[in-house]
């Protein structure tokens, strides 16, 4: 009686329902235990759908001559794409599967440049943000956040606004231009 209702508790922990045979039944043993935890484990994952989640960044400093307006932005280093979900020929994020979306991107410019970035779902500009050191010698840091909903196929990028100039943005050791983000639901 005592593994009925870990079995029971199992279920319930995690938020699931399993067919009526699993656990009307008295279960026997803790092999039957550890077949059902199992199938929880396989139910729970196919609810959730697959992990997808990247971080990737620029490798070098982005000089302004190199940039046009609404150029893609190419990532170039790697550091998470599970789900694979990033190009790094493309600087493309395709979504892997539908759902909601967080994306992140932070960018830096130094000694007189300035750019502004935009997040791009699908052609549509989803946020847009200004890292503006246009008119001082330092770094002004601009960072964005959007939440959308996408559905599988769905191509997220990051690019040049409409307002660009001087000469690079920056990242290296002090700050790093990146693209990042995750499924949320």
């Amino acid at each position: 009686m005592r593994n009925r209702y870990i079995g029971v508790i199992l279920l319930a922990a995690l938020g699931l329902t399993v067919s009526q045979q699993l656990y009307s039944r008295e279960i026997a043993d803790d092999d039957e235990v550890l077949r059902i935890q199992k199938q929880l484990r396989r139910e729970l994952t196919a609810i959730k759908g697959r992990q997808v989640a990247f971080f990737v960044y620029m490798s070098q400093n982005v000089l302004i001559n190199t940039i046009s307006k609404y150029k893609t932005f190419v990532y170039d280093r790697v550091e998470t794409n599970v789900g694979n979900g990033y190009n790094v020929q493309t600087g493309n994020f395709t979504a892997p599967e539908s759902g909601i979306y967080v994306f992140h991107t932070t960018t830096a410019a130094v000694d007189k440049s300035h750019s502004t970035i935009e997040i791009v779902a699908n052609g549509q500009v989803k946020d847009i943000t200004w890292a503006d050191a246009m008119d001082h010698n330092d770094r002004a840091v601009a960072s964005s956040m959007t939440v959308p909903s996408l559905t599988e196929g769905d191509v997220v990028y990051v690019r040049v606004g409409l307002l660009f100039a001087g000469n690079y943005l920056e990242s290296n050791q002090y700050t790093r231009m990146s693209f990042s983000g995750f499924k949320l639901a």
